[in-house]
């Protein structure tokens, strides 16, 4: 005998049916499938082994989706791209949608769910909250815990911030800093002055990463610091050697004759850090913080790290690098790359040029 609320019926035909949740649309209503038997019971047993199958789509909610979504991913990423995720869910997705089933995750509260994280936050984490999101949605599709639905919320367009270089005035005396107080810790800064590596990739340089016969350096690998997501270990960081974001920072550079002298002088043991002459490696955010006190000594103003390398790219561009030839050397994943995010021509090299028009008076 069918009972009140058990989505059981006889039908007019004499069939019995019984109806169960499939799944949820994107605006979080049930959609309901039905079953077919001869009897009750058999009906019953049938919407029995549909519940098994479909009972994930009612019970999980966001918190374990995201960490489902996560666990997935711990083995086909590198630590620092799953670093960046975890913090990502666990700094801004879970805190908002903290236990609401799967099935809440819909156009209008996505879309409310980004609107208030643009009003606090850059447009650079808001982009990343958003790629995200997007491949958790995906996720839940594929595992059938939601419908598909189109994700339209608009990405917030991020800034490219114009990364400050060294004047030729500034150039010339940090070389002669750099010359006259020189120890094998200051080759990074020429390593990225004048070859244009980045600095997790100067951290992580050994001599066997220098070709001697070739004249050319090898970078296949980069250093940071990231979050420690065990939560035994004694420290809340750790410093991790792997290699670069992409394929393409996999790269050879030829190294500048005066360098190879230099580097000659120096050299120690393949296993040996460059930065050090030791198995002693130099972090990045320590580097930094030399780099720091090199500008200081100097007398010249305070930059970042990084500016080192986006001076190198307008250099090379002043001195007519064909811009194939630079892209590779940078390790960029495309010229257009290299032209829109690196190379600004500096006010002095603009004011040369527009000095040539004065033929014309």
């Amino acid at each position: 005998m069918a009972r009140r609320g058990e989505n059981v019926r006889k039908r007019t035909d004499g069939r019995w049916e019984g109806r169960y949740i499939e799944k949820y649309d994107s605006n979080g209503k049930a959609c309901y499938r039905s079953v077919y038997g001869s009897s009750y019971t058999d009906v019953k047993n049938k919407l029995k082994e549909h519940k098994k199958v479909t009972s994930n789509v009612s019970i999980i909610n966001i918190e374990n989706l995201c960490n489902e979504w996560l666990e997935s991913k711990a083995l086909t990423v590198k630590q620092s791209t799953y670093t960046n995720y975890y913090s990502v869910i666990n700094n801004h997705i879970i805190p908002y949608f903290k236990n609401r089933k799967a099935r809440y995750l819909t156009n209008e509260n996505v879309e409310l769910f980004i609107n208030e994280k643009t009003v606090k936050l850059s447009e650079k984490t808001v982009h990343d909250i958003i790629v995200l999101l997007k491949q958790v949605i995906k996720f839940a599709v594929s595992k059938k815990y939601i419908e598909y639905f189109d994700f339209n919320v608009g990405q917030p367009k991020v800034k490219t911030k114009e990364l400050s270089i060294l004047s030729n005035y500034e150039h010339n005396k940090l070389i002669n800093y750099i010359q006259l107080t020189f120890n094998i810790n200051k080759i990074g800064v020429l390593l990225s002055l004048f070859m244009g590596v980045r600095i997790g990739e100067v951290c992580a340089l050994k001599w066997e990463d220098v070709n001697f016969q070739t004249e050319t350096l090898r970078i296949n690998k980069t250093m940071q610091r990231i979050k420690n997501l065990d939560e035994n270990a004694g420290t809340k960081t750790k410093i991790v050697i792997d290699t670069p974001k992409s394929q393409k920072s996999i790269r050879d550079i030829p190294i500048p004759s005066f360098m190879v002298d230099l580097m000659k002088k120096y050299k120690t043991g393949k296993d040996k850090y460059l930065l050090t002459g030791t198995v002693q490696f130099i972090e990045p955010r320590v580097y930094q913080d030399m780099f720091k006190t090199y500008l200081n000594e100097a007398e010249i103003e305070d930059i970042n790290y990084h500016a080192l390398r986006h001076t190198f790219a307008t250099r090379a561009i002043e001195q007519e690098f064909d811009i194939k030839s630079l892209s590779e050397i940078l390790g960029h994943s495309s010229v257009k790359f290299t032209l829109e995010r690196y190379v600004h021509p500096s006010e002095e090299h603009k004011r040369k040029n527009m000095e040539k028009m004065s033929v014309f008076y």
